[in-house]
Formats: structure tokens, sequence, C-alpha cells
């Protein structure tokens, strides 16, 4: 093949790369558009009164600096009808003497603390959750899930069990939008980074359940398989979403309500820790989904590139006539499209989280003009988690065989 063939096919070649790229561009600028006006809609309807029982548990180890905050926050829900069930691997737990001095204080509220023992094949945060769950009955009609990380509004769990009351809706989850704590590039990308997740929820087929912030009836808990394929997992949501979505007919449903802000301080090497155990994770228990993401940032980041590269040093059909100023059109139209991304994903998390407007407001640079930076940490974050199994979890050590099959690692 000549000079002259071989460049005329990298250049339709590349050609293509842009036309499948400026697509991405202008359907995730569509959806994050769409998020926003869809949840400003519905953050403007009035909750539906309910009044129904539910079992509202929560995992916890250790004590953060946000710890009792967002645990009081969590017992002054604007809802009746609910139980609270703490569960901790230990009475060593440092945790422990602070939930029991709540319960002190709360005494007109129903609270318990459940001690789950070591985990030996799951997650200890599942093998917590399910030490809480064998402690309901059938008189508690809901089970709800949150981190302990996690600040909940007083509406939160009102709000999340109202699509639970309509016969089509089997599992209603909300999300996190990192809120930075410090001004730094690291809090930054990780806010930016989630919220790139979060405006992707929505439609019945896309959303899948977060663990931080879910709620299930527990009939369908134990009918659709929970119970059972929580036994060995190391993913509490990927699971529950697994077991839900593939029975006919069962949904998912996001509550934009309930967003809750997570508190973003981390280091780069935390931070790094932190992505590729995420994205390990959605690789062994939603590998479709990884893929997905990897394969997108590769078009992206292929596209950015070459579009600049041809931009600056033009050849082949890039230096003839009107093709000459294509690449710098498909340059400007990826970064514009982006930065105009970022700047509705700004906008969704002051929205969904106005007491921390001002936090978010100080990323603005990152959500917007450095969003094609933030594509490019993402992207590398995703390829590191192709590689290994085993993750490190508040200092447990697991590996990962699949969805449902984890094994703890004994540390030396």
């Amino acid at each position: 093949m000549d000079a002259g063939v071989s460049m005329t096919v990298l250049s339709w070649i590349v050609g293509l790369l842009w036309a499948l790229e400026l697509l991405m561009v202008f359907w995730s600028l569509r959806v994050a558009q769409f998020f926003v006006y869809r949840m400003g809609r519905v953050l403007r309807d009035p909750l539906v009164p309910i009044d129904v029982p539910v079992a509202v548990i929560l995992p916890v180890k250790g004590v953060e600096a946000d710890t009792r905050a967002n645990i009081e926050k969590l017992l002054n829900q604007e809802y009746a009808r609910a139980r609270f069930i703490f569960s901790v691997q230990s009475e060593e737990d440092p945790v422990c003497p602070l939930i029991r001095s709540l319960i002190e204080q709360y005494k007109d509220k129903q609270i318990s603390l459940v001690t789950a023992g070591v985990a030996s094949e799951r997650s200890q945060k599942i093998h917590n959750q399910l030490a809480a769950v064998d402690q309901t009955t059938a008189e508690d009609r809901f089970l709800a899930f949150i981190d302990a990380d996690a600040a909940p509004s007083p509406h939160w769990l009102h709000a999340l069990l109202i699509p639970l009351t309509y016969p089509h809706i089997s599992a209603t989850t909300g999300y996190r939008f990192y809120i930075p704590m410090q001004r730094s590039a690291p809090n930054a990308l990780l806010s930016v980074s989630n919220a790139i997740i979060a405006v992707m929820l929505g439609p019945y087929r896309r959303t899948v359940a977060w663990g931080g912030s879910m709620a299930i009836s527990r009939e369908k808990f134990f009918s659709l398989g929970v119970y059972t394929a929580w036994q060995n997992a190391l993913s509490d949501d990927y699971v529950l979403s697994h077991q839900v979505k593939k029975h006919a007919g069962e949904r998912i449903h996001f509550v934009p309500q309930c967003m809750v802000a997570s508190p973003a301080d981390m280091s780069w090497a935390t931070l790094l820790e932190f992505a590729v155990r995420q994205y390990r994770i959605t690789r062994r228990c939603a590998a479709r989904l990884w893929l997905t993401g990897v394969l997108g940032g590769v078009v992206y980041a292929a596209a950015f590139l070459s579009s600049a590269f041809f931009s600056l040093f033009p050849i082949g059909w890039w230096t003839h006539g009107i093709y000459r100023w294509l690449p710098l059109g498909v340059w400007l139209l990826v970064w514009g499209g982006s930065a105009l991304r970022g700047w509705f994903l700004l906008q969704a998390g002051k929205m969904l989280l106005p007491d921390h407007a001002s936090a978010l407001q100080s990323c603005w640079l990152w959500f917007t003009v450095l969003f094609p930076l933030v594509m490019g940490f993402n992207l590398a974050y995703l390829l590191l988690a192709g590689w290994g199994r085993t993750i490190t979890w508040r200092g447990v050590c697991y590996e990962m065989t699949n969805r449902n099959k984890t094994r703890i690692i004994p540390s030396s």
C-alpha cells in the first residue's frame, strides 16, 4: 500500500472516530441537560403522604469526623414509622459508645445495635447488613439502607419509600455527590468524576442501586433472591441491582430527593486507591458497564488528542481547503461540549444539594474548562482497574472471583 492510499485510509478512520465522538458528546450533553431539567421538575413536586413501617439499616465501622452528625440527621428524619438498626462488627468498635449515647438521647425512637461478628466469606459491610436484616420481621414492610458517611436530608427516607408503594417499582435508590472539604485537585477530580455517573441515573434501563441510599420491600428482598445472593458477595448494590433486573417487570427507580452529600477529602494516593477499587468492583460485578466506560473514555481521548494534533500539524486531507479547519472545529466542539456538559453537572449538584452549592462552585474550573483532564484521569483509573481481582476495603483484603463469590485473604 503506497503512502497516498495509507493516508486516505488513515483520514477515513480519523474522520469516523471524530464523527463517533461528536455523537457521544452531543448525547452525553443531552443526558446531562435532561437530568437537570427533569430533576428540577421532580424536586418541585410535593411528597405524597405515606404511612408504612420501615427498618432503616446502617452498617458502620469506626468513628469519622462527621459520623455523629450524619447519624443524627438520619434519626431526625421526617418520617414517623421508622425503626433504626445499627450493625457493627464487634462490641470493641469505637462507634459503639457513640451509638449507645444516641440511643439514650433519642429515647422516642426505636433504635437497636446489632453485633455481626467477623465476616469470613463475604464483605464485612454485607455481613453487617445481613445481621441487621435477620433482626427484621414481616411487620417491617420496607428495608432501607444507608452508609455512615452519607448526610441525608430530613425528607430522605420519605422520598425513598414513596415509589415502592407503586406496583411497577421494585427498588429505589439515591446517589451521592462528593462535596470537596477543601480546594484541591484530587477532591475536585473525585467530585466531577462522580457527577458524571450521577446524571446517568434516571431511565429504568440505566439505573442501578447505590448501597449508600437504597430501599426495597422486605418481601422482594427475599423473593427476588437478594438475601441468598448476598451470602458470598462483596458489593451490596451491584448484586441487588442484578437480582432485581434479571426478573422481568422488576424495576429500580432513581429518586433525586435522595441524593446525599458525601465528603471528599483525599490526597492523590487515596484518590487512586479509591477509584481503582471502585472500578475493579465494577469490572467484577458489572463487566459490561466497566467496558462501556473504558471504550467511551478511549474514543473521547483519541478524538480529543487527534483533533488537537491535526490542528497543529496538518497532514493528508487536513491540508486542503475547508478540510484545513475541520480538526480545529472538531477539537472545539469536543472541548466546548464537554465544558457545557460539566456546567450542567455542576448545576445539578447545586440544585440537588443547595446547602453545599458554594463548595461545589469552588470546583467550577474542573467542571468546565478542565473537564477533558478529568476524563483523562478517569480513563487511567478505569484501565488500572482492568488488572487484578483483589481490593483492600477498610483494612480487609478481598479476592473477588465473580459477582457472587468473595474470599477474604487473611492478613499476614
